[in-house]
């Protein structure tokens, strides 16, 4: 859970990979529009591939869209809190 409280946190993880990905979908998730192209550069640089980003792209799009139904919805939220 450590490694969870980090990227909550904007902290590095000790895992520069992890770091990388991390940053590349907080940028996805928080920009509206054209991600900067550094934002490509340092995914790659990490050891990325070019269709990793469409895999990351689309759980964000799901998620978002989960997120937004269960809004509308006023969903239960049934797990526990991370502490």
């Amino acid at each position: 859970m450590d490694t969870v409280r980090a990227i909550r946190a904007l902290a590095p993880t000790g895992d520069a990979r992890r770091d990388a990905l991390a940053g590349f979908v907080r940028a996805l998730h928080q920009l509206s529009g054209t991600l900067p192209a550094e934002a490509f550069e340092a995914f790659r640089a990490a050891g990325f591939a070019d269709a990793a980003v469409v895999d990351i792209a689309l759980s964000v799009a799901v998620i978002t869209f989960t997120n937004v139904f269960n809004r509308v919805n006023d969903t239960s939220v049934d797990f526990p809190e991370l502490k």
